[in-house]
């Protein structure tokens, strides 16, 4: 029986062992109040990107498919006729896995990024 997921609980950073230890309470913290030396947001689509690209762990592959799970990194904005592919992991066994980030700020995110995943996918098929 696989333990549930709860999205809704406070994060904790433990440091150190259980009985030595002590836990920090993370706080959320504001992505679009950060800016860089030109005024443009610190964090962003291309931050995600390169996040996970270098975390590849970060993402919940072993939850969603454990078939798939671990992944590794192959390139970020790989150019496809349906345009640019954000992220592009290969499994263990060889399964491509394509990532698409959006801002949750992002109004496309919801609806557009099913149907562009979809598109990245038909013409990477086609390869």
């Amino acid at each position: 029986m696989s333990a549930s997921i709860r999205q809704f609980y406070k994060p904790y950073m433990i440091h150190g062992n259980l009985s030595e230890g002590r836990a920090t309470g993370l706080r959320q913290m504001s992505l679009s109040a950060k800016k860089n030396q030109d005024g443009m947001p610190l964090y962003n689509e291309g931050w995600i990107q390169e996040l996970i690209h270098k975390h590849p762990d970060l993402l919940p592959v072993r939850e969603l498919e454990p078939a798939f799970h671990p992944i590794f990194p192959v390139c970020r904005e790989l150019p496809t006729k349906a345009g640019d592919l954000d992220n592009l992991f290969v499994s263990e066994n060889g399964s491509l896995v394509l990532v698409e980030c959006k801002l949750w700020k992002n109004p496309e995110a919801r609806r557009e990024v099913i149907g562009q995943a979809l598109d990245y996918a038909k013409e990477i098929s086609r390869w």
